[in-house]
């Protein structure tokens, strides 16, 4: 008796114990995803902007920073609360707000910076967008680049000491849960009744659970009572989305238990009759027993008496969980109790006798021996047990999905496709518009941001350096190809215009060199630099699902120029920075917010992110056609498919499909070879022959033809 009373005391000790360590080894594994890692952190941060409450909250911050940043604004900040209350609700603005949230959690947790702010300084280009239709001259003070700190964390400077005992304990997690695995099968080996120790084990772990569950949703009562005035709601929404992963992890463990309790009384039961309580009924107010029994009722009937009069919300919503773990262990025992019951003990009766040979009956049409029915409560409490482990240690259904496009370019099929796996459709000579004045002998329907609305996703531009004159740019000589092969480029016309509009400027410039958009001669036309990657920064930042490339027929300008430019416009944390293969997929680029791929056609310099078109990245077509016919006749196809620049190992392919009719480009060619028929048709040819989608398919008139449908169609997309 002393060794079986000695048994029995030394398999509850075991199994408090794993319980114990389960319980925590779930807290703390959750705590060390949830918080130590930034990407979750900030997938969960931004999450609480779905509430209502947090998107007031955030754009009352928002307005204060701004007004803060420009004190004249001050008499239009309910007009500025107004547009941020709009904005702030944007998958945009979720995007920027991800990405700030990210970089100030890895300035604390991982770079141990003494503080950390989050900064959405594209916000203020969002609500610019807005301002510029309700009140043009506010927006006009609200300036792209300005920075909009929306709260400033100090941490303390124990933070160190914080972080290193969170990661200590996370690795502890796992500690835990091997040492509960270990003490719970240890405390079944020792059992004199593996069926009632099982049930300990189940109830345990369900009780724990429960108790995890209890401790989120009393914090989320004290979070929204505790907050400031007025923020008690968006205090409550940001904890259920920075702990609410916790809470369904809970109820991951609770609900083994309760499977695990109901298997280990499923081979208790089978042995009753029906009459002893081996019902559904019966066994529900036996496990309630069981819940209780060990603590004082009069105690707990108290403290829930108490807590439902307090905060009826939060006790009601915990019990409503503690009777679904009832009535989950009451039904999987229930069910498998009727699976596995044993032959009753032999009566001398006539009508046990019929009874037994009836039950005979049922077993035999359920088939299989004895010793299998009687392994599987076992085996359902094994399973559930390893798919609560596999969930939790992965953390699967606790993960919070970052507030990200789920389109890529417009489409959520190309998510999944990588860089060299889609097509864009893309400009020739991107930024020589008609519809600027200035510009002679212009290329395309629209602006650089015309284009990007229209779907233009690749630009191919050419850079100079100049020199700001009255009306026009002065080319800087340094930078200027020779004449004879400005003449060859552009015809003679263009050239001999260029060198009348340049004499009549004069010599002396109206500002110091800059970087200009032009094509051979600045006289010609010219867009500044800044002005483009501003229009192409705005786009960016409106639309957080958009991918681009630029290739940038670099004449002399310096890459640590191109680079400063990039990075003043704002655009340097949006530039993909990695490899040229494998690429990633766009949904990773878009994840990542790396999504602009810029390229240059002579030197990269040291510039990581800048990488040479034709050596590196980039194979093409020939780019002189002088007749339609060299581009939509299928006699003629081939030719025009014909390897060009850039190596045949190169990962990206990019198709020229315009007309040279220089001086004077023709938007009745661009009809033609742009057409959606002969568009196809070409770089289906050139796809087969090349053996390479194109990525690039590059036109002049850009709203001639249908550029985008053929785009579509070889990204395997049917038009919308």
């Amino acid at each position: 008796m002393e060794r079986s009373l000695g048994h029995r005391t030394a398999s509850r000790v075991l199994g408090y114990a794993a319980v114990l360590l389960s319980v925590l080894a779930v807290v703390l594994s959750y705590s060390g995803r949830a918080v130590l890692r930034s990407q979750a952190f900030a997938d969960r941060a931004t999450a609480a902007l779905r509430d209502p409450a947090v998107q007031s909250d955030v754009a009352d911050h928002v307005a204060d920073a701004v007004v803060r940043a420009n004190a004249d604004l001050v008499s239009v900040r309910p007009l500025i609360r107004t547009v941020a209350g709009a904005v702030v609700g944007t998958p945009a603005f979720a995007a920027v707000f991800h990405r700030a949230v990210l970089e100030a959690h890895r300035a604390v947790v991982t770079q141990r910076r003494p503080a950390a702010l989050v900064n959405v300084a594209d916000t203020a280009v969002l609500i610019q967008g807005v301002l510029k239709l309700l009140a043009p001259s506010s927006a006009a003070t609200v300036a792209a680049e300005r920075a909009v700190n929306v709260f400033t964390f100090r941490p303390p400077t124990a933070i160190g000491d914080a972080v290193r005992v969170a990661r200590a304990l996370y690795t502890a997690a796992w500690i835990f849960a091997l040492a509960a695995a270990l003490l719970a099968v240890t405390a079944l080996w020792v059992s004199s009744d593996r069926a009632v120790t099982g049930r300990r084990l189940g109830v345990g772990l369900a009780l724990g659970g429960l108790a995890v569950v209890a401790l989120y949703v009393v914090g989320g009562a004290i979070v929204q009572q505790t907050a400031p005035a007025g923020r008690g709601a968006a205090a409550a929404a940001i904890w259920r989305a920075l702990a609410g992963g916790l809470r369904t992890q809970a109820l991951w463990l609770a609900g083994a238990g309760a499977v695990v309790a109901g298997a280990a009384s499923a081979l208790t039961l089978a042995a009753t009759s029906r009459a002893e309580g081996g019902s559904l009924r019966g066994l529900a107010d036996r496990l309630v027993a069981r819940l209780s029994s060990g603590v004082g009722r009069s105690v707990v009937a108290v403290s829930l008496g108490v807590a439902i009069l307090l905060e009826p919300g939060p006790a009601l919503t915990v019990g409503a969980v503690a009777g679904g773990l009832v009535l989950l262990a009451a039904g999987a025992a229930g069910v498998l109790a009727r699976v596995v019951r044993a032959t009753p003990p032999a009566s001398r009766t006539v009508r046990d006798a019929e009874r037994r040979a009836r039950e005979r009956v049922v077993r035999a049409r359920a088939g299989g021996s004895p010793a299998l029915r009687r392994g599987l409560p076992p085996a359902v409490a094994v399973i559930a047990l390893t798919g609560a482990v596999a969930i939790v240690a992965s953390g699967s259904g606790a993960e919070t999905p970052a507030a990200t496009p789920v389109t890529c370019n417009g489409y959520a099929a190309l998510c999944g496709r990588t860089l060299d796996d889609v097509a864009f459709a893309a400009t020739h000579n991107s930024f020589a518009s008609v519809t600027i004045p200035t510009f002679l002998f212009g290329q395309q329907d629209g602006t650089i941001a015309d284009q990007l609305r229209f779907g233009i996703r690749g630009f191919l531009i050419d850079t100079y350096y100049g020199f700001p004159t009255a009306d026009r740019v002065r080319t800087d000589t340094t930078s200027l190809p020779k004449r004879n092969v400005a003449i060859e480029q552009l015809g003679a016309p263009a050239v001999q215009a260029a060198e009348s509009i340049r004499s009549r400027l004069g010599a002396t410039p109206n500002g110091p060199r800059g970087v200009y958009l032009c094509h051979g001669f600045c006289e010609l036309g010219a867009v500044t630099f800044s002005s483009a990657l501003d229009d192409l920064r705005t786009f960016l930042v409106e639309n957080p699902g958009e991918v681009v490339l630029i290739i940038n027929q670099d004449e002399g300008v310096k890459p640590v120029d191109i680079s400063r430019a990039f990075e003043q416009a704002g655009l340097g944390d949006m530039i993909y920075r990695g490899q040229l293969g494998p690429f990633p997929t766009l949904g990773a680029m878009v994840q990542s917010g790396q999504r602009l791929v810029v390229m240059a056609e002579n030197d990269a310099g040291e510039i990581p992110w800048y990488h040479l078109a034709y050596a590196e990245a980039l194979q093409v077509t020939p780019f002189r056609f002088t007749t339609t016919a060299a581009l939509t006749d299928p006699e003629q196809l081939a030719n025009s498919c014909k390897p060009n620049r850039g190596l045949s190992s190169a990962p990206l392919f990019l198709l020229n499909n315009w007309v040279d009719t220089t001086p004077v480009p023709r938007p009745s060619n661009a009809q033609i070879v742009n057409g959606y028929a002969a568009l196809l048709r070409r770089a289906e040819t050139c796809e087969r022959i090349r053996d390479r989608l194109p990525n690039l398919v590059a036109v002049d008139f850009y709203r001639q033809g249908d550029v985008l449908g053929v785009v579509r169609t070889l990204n395997g997309i049917a038009a919308r």
